[in-house]
């Protein structure tokens, strides 16, 4: 595509735009996934096994190579807590072993292991692998080989943090942070130890496997990566031995409110009628530890449990001061359309003072009258199916849809040999089959346990302290947790311990609204706020901006987390995946891909105080791109210094691409989130590039019907057939999901166009409504220069075709050369004179009322565009002149302008 913009004659570009569409249409057809177990055998095809003495090598791809070593041949066949799949199709190899020397030679890698008849254990001077550049690298690798191009993975926690960590696994050597290189390397390799995980039992009666110790862990049993640059590849090899990533449910993009109080439930009905007044979105209802039993006064004076932690931190029964009907409190958010979780500490296991502990201590071979508590055995699998049945599930069953896991009593706890608390619990949360009989889909929240936790969502970060370093650290380590699958980090916006400004906590949140989970949260402390209309009411309408855009991406997101568990390329991921090759895509580490389409730089940083923008450098990727928020075209590859207002996302859509949404006011912003939309709104970022497609991914959002093929795929495709005519298009729904609607509307939003001299949808002419709610209808945003069309009822099982022809030929000059972001910069100058009366008076600047006015004038006559547009800038020039004759200006005030 980027090829494309480059064509210079008309009828070469249409060669490559017809080219490029066949090509997008054979790499976004629907996807499938196979019923549950077909990917989990771990056991390699015989074909791709080659066994020399105590030596055994397996070909699983091309560019994947397992190497074993084990006294008497005694490799290992069953699963691994990374590793459950080795059965894939046989890639095309050769070999040869003469005098001593075998060689395996496949289309990318080339091994050569120097047995000499007596298969020595693996050194440097008897075994080393070639990359044959197939993958732009090449190159060597040998046993001990420091691989100093790794691109890093992620860590278990950012608890304390408060600033960058170290994410070099060598250099960091704290076992407790289960620190993961990544599986991507600029050197083109990267090498899995798997040599002393845990294995899975395999139970033959299809019973929940559980984990036990290595038989020897003197044994070598390594994984190669040999991808070179194809980094993406890489990951989806890797989710094809280790299992994919998960897809949580459509809620979990949505809004989460979570803070560390002690809420009672008619605190939170009045938590929840606040968003509803401030037309705020929430999903997600966190309930912190406060839920259950506490015992403050007494920690606070230092005693502990029987189990030797902080008495009350561990609690499994309702604390009923708080509330004392939780099934009617539960109801009456599952009646809002809200989802519930709440935190738990297991580490007391179960005490005498909990409701169900006679229960408990009789399952566990206790006498009651002997008040000694239930120790949580991690270990122990009939232990553990006895905690989730007894004392979680007759919660769980009363209205909670997942928990929060929040282990905090360090990794040396004894579970078993190679596996750690943290995975553990990870894996009897999510994959214990009691909680999930009714096929509600998997669901947890906790920290990072090592390779292979991508397979089981959300993480949690952790307690990060609230400063801009730390924001600053989020993006960058974010994308990093992709190399390893790990695609659904949530961070506490905002941070956690102490209070941060209404300017961070405003970063923060639009930097949330771009990350995989949105979810706030803060120490118990009450100093610290996180509702969003407590604080200044300009920051509050600028926190409410981004939450409703976050709302409103919700399909967006939902395909992207369905690509990234078909493809293993996590939702947000760095921009080297793309340009691997291109430097500049390795120097801007707070800067990432979002989904396809759309890339993203937070700020992340403070203003200056004197101009009240916060500078920040932008690397454009190669390719036209369309800046979301200031309607400006940027050609790629180049490098901007930017300086952004407290309003401004530095968010880029590539030119063409299609943003599917939830329109406003089509779903309810408390709980909608999990809802199908009836109106599927569709962005389309017009370019003169003309071509962009898309496929819109729907699900029931909640079960694991989409397992057995039970889902929708759209193909949305926009075509602009010459500078005045757009078309997109709306394929038949290829559904083979029971529940999706037979009809629904459409809203098309065009940006970067003139307004419509004509429209029809399917032949049909679209009338005009001012306010765009007669259906159908159509109306011009003279804000960001988009044209609006809601559909009527359209078949999904037939093509919806929009059809404009625009009062003008598409003109960058004047439709994309940042007007959007000018008006809004007019916009703030005139606020802030406003405020400075009576040290000005309106007649001092009409200049700078009439720029700012210039969007509303042309959303009220549409007809208006082209001359208004041609005359904005002589308007805005005007405007910014007449502020430089004012002298009586604060000089906060003048530098903002002017900056």
């Amino acid at each position: 595509f980027i090829l494309c913009t480059t064509m210079s004659t008309h009828l070469l570009f249409l060669v490559c735009v017809l080219l490029f569409g066949a090509l997008q249409h054979v790499h976004s057809l629907p996807r499938t996934h196979p019923a549950r177990g077909v990917e989990d055998d771990p056991v390699a095809a015989p074909g791709a096994v080659v066994v020399l003495g105590d030596a055994r090598f397996t070909v699983l791809t091309s560019r994947l190579l397992r190497m074993e070593h084990a006294a008497g041949a005694a490799f290992e066949d069953a699963a691994t807590l990374a590793i459950t799949n080795r059965l894939l199709p046989v890639p095309a190899f050769t070999t040869s072993d003469t005098n001593g020397v075998f060689i395996l030679t496949t289309s990318a890698l080339e091994l050569t292991y120097k047995h000499g008849g007596a298969s020595p254990v693996f050194s440097p001077s008897n075994l080393v692998i070639s990359l044959k550049g197939q993958d732009g690298v090449t190159g060597t690798w040998q046993p001990n080989q420091t691989n100093t191009g790794n691109l890093f993975g992620t860590v278990r926690t950012l608890d304390s943090v408060s600033g960058p960590l170290n994410l070099n696994c060598t250099e960091l050597n704290n076992p407790e942070q289960h620190c993961t290189f990544g599986l991507v390397s600029t050197l083109g390799w990267a090498i899995v130890d798997d040599s002393a995980r845990a294995t899975f039992t395999q139970p033959s009666n299809g019973a929940w496997p559980w984990m036990q110790p290595r038989a020897n862990t003197s044994n070598i049993d390594w994984y190669m990566f040999g991808h070179g640059q194809n980094y993406k590849l890489a990951l989806q090899e890797f989710t094809m031995i280790s299992g994919r990533i998960s897809l949580p449910p459509r809620y979990v993009f949505g809004i989460w409110w979570s803070r560390w109080w002690a809420y009672s439930d008619i605190e939170f009905m009045e938590l929840i009628s606040e968003y509803e007044i401030h037309d705020t979105p929430l999903d997600v209802l966190v309930t912190d530890m406060d839920w259950h039993i506490t015992f403050y006064k007494e920690d606070a004076e230092g005693k502990v449990d029987q189990a030797g932690q902080r008495m009350g931190w561990t609690g499994w029964t309702w604390d009923d001061n708080l509330f004392p009907n939780p099934e009617e409190f539960l109801a009456y958010c599952k009646s809002k359309g809200l989802k519930n979780t709440l935190n738990i500490h297991p580490a007391s296991g179960v005490q005498p003072w909990e409701e169900r502990y006679p229960e408990m201590a009789v399952a566990s071979g206790i006498a009651p009258s002997s008040q000694k508590y239930v120790p949580l055995e991690l270990g122990n699998q009939t232990a553990m199916e006895l905690l989730y049945d007894i004392m979680l599930l007759p919660i769980q069953n009363q209205g909670i849809d997942f928990w929060w896991l929040d282990w905090q009593q360090g990794e040396e706890w004894p579970v078993m040999p190679g596996v750690n608390p943290t995975f553990m619990l990870n894996y009897v949360f999510f994959t214990y089959a009691s909680q999930w009989a009714d096929e509600r889909r998997h669901m947890l929240l906790h920290r990072w346990g090592g390779l292979g936790n991508h397979r089981w969502n959300i993480g949690f970060s952790g307690d990060v302290v609230p400063v801009w370093p730390s924001l600053n650290f989020q993006p960058y380590f974010t994308a990093t947790a992709a190399n390893v699958g790990f695609s659904y980090w949530s961070h506490d916006i905002g941070g956690f311990g102490g209070a941060d400004t209404p300017e961070m906590y405003t970063r923060w949140v639009q930097w949330g609204a771009f990350a995989p989970i949105f979810k706030t949260h803060c120490t118990k402390s009450s100093t610290v706020e996180r509702r969003i209309w407590a604080y200044p009411l300009p920051n509050f309408y600028i926190m409410r901006d981004a939450m409703q855009l976050r709302h409103s991406m919700v399909p967006y997101l939902y395909t992207a987390a369905r690509n990234a568990h078909d493809t293993g390329t996590a939702m947000l991921h760095p921009l080297y995946y793309e340009w691997a090759d291109v430097t500049e895509a390795y120097q801007f580490p707070t800067e990432y891909l979002f989904g396809d389409d759309i890339v993203v730089i937070p700020v992340t940083s403070a203003m200056n105080p004197n101009t009240s923008l916060a500078a920040t450098s932008v690397w454009i990727p190669p390719g036209s791109w369309i800046e979301w928020f200031s309607g400006k075209i940027w050609t790629g590859p180049q490098t901007l210094s930017r300086q952004f207002a407290i309003d401004d996302i530095p968010v880029f859509v590539v030119a063409g691409g299609i943003i599917p949404q939830t329109p406003y006011g089509s779903v309810p912003l408390t709980g909608g989130s999990q809802v199908l939309p009836p109106v599927l709104g569709l962005q389309v970022f017009a370019s003169a590039q003309g071509y962009g497609t898309t496929n819109v991914y729907e699900d029931d959002g909640n079960s694991t019907g989409f397992l057995y093929d039970q889902q929708a795929w759209t193909t949305v495709t926009y075509q602009q057939q010459s500078p005045s005519e757009v078309l997109v298009s709306v394929d038949p729904v290829n559904s083979t999901f029971a529940g999706f609607p037979a009809t629904r509307r459409y809203q098309f939003t065009v940006t970067g166009v003139y307004p419509p001299s004509n429209m029809t949808i399917n032949g049909q002419a679209i009338p005009y409504d001012f306010d765009g709610e007669a259906i159908p209808s159509w109306r011009y945003d003279g804000t960001t220069l988009s044209i609006v069309v809601l559909s009527q009822d359209m078949p999904t099982d037939q093509t919806t075709q929009l059809s404009i022809t625009t009062m003008a030929p598409l003109d960058p000059t004047l439709l994309q050369n940042g007007y959007t972001l000018q008006l809004r910069r007019a916009g703030t100058i005139k606020t802030l004179l406003d405020q400075s009366f009576p040290s000005v008076f309106q007649e001092d600047y009409e200049a700078v009322i009439d720029a700012a006015g210039t969007g509303f004038r042309i959303t009220g006559n549409p007809a208006s565009a082209l001359s208004e547009l041609k005359n904005f800038p002589m308007t805005y020039a005007a405007a910014l002149k007449q502020v430089s004759t004012l002298s009586n200006l604060p000089p906060a005030v003048m530098s903002s302008a002017f900056a």
